[in-house]
């Protein structure tokens, strides 16, 4: 059966930027080896993101290497977040109100990939 623990891989170009900015917006991670690295938005958070490289991702399973999810995060402390997140990416949209979701922005990773946060009070 399905255990309550999500792991989601991300692949990007390279390990250590990646790692570093998303420890950047408050994410706790480590990197592994020069491959792969972990991240959570928490220490006791039952999601983490697996960070592979494209290029031992292209040796291993070329097949799914360029394959993008759609994410979104939820954060109480919303605008430091957002204010965060501007301190470390050039691409950070405005905050907006979306109907059924209230207010969210999104942001793009070093590799171009975007991700949107929605606020939760």
């Amino acid at each position: 059966m399905f255990q309550s623990e999500l792991a989601i891989m991300l692949y990007v170009e390279n390990i250590n930027d990646a790692l570093a900015f998303w420890q950047g917006i408050g994410f706790v991670g480590q990197k592994i080896d020069d491959n792969s690295a972990t991240i959570k938005p928490a220490a006791d958070s039952q999601v983490t993101l697996n960070l592979y490289a494209k290029a031992f991702i292209r040796e291993v399973s070329p097949e799914v290497v360029d394959n993008v999810p759609s994410l979104m995060f939820q954060a109480n402390e919303f605008d430091a977040l957002h204010a965060k997140v501007i301190a470390v990416s050039d691409a950070v949209g405005e905050i907006v109100i979306a109907p059924g979701l209230g207010r969210v922005f999104n942001f793009a990773d070093p590799d171009g990939h975007y991700y949107a946060v929605c606020e939760v009070k």
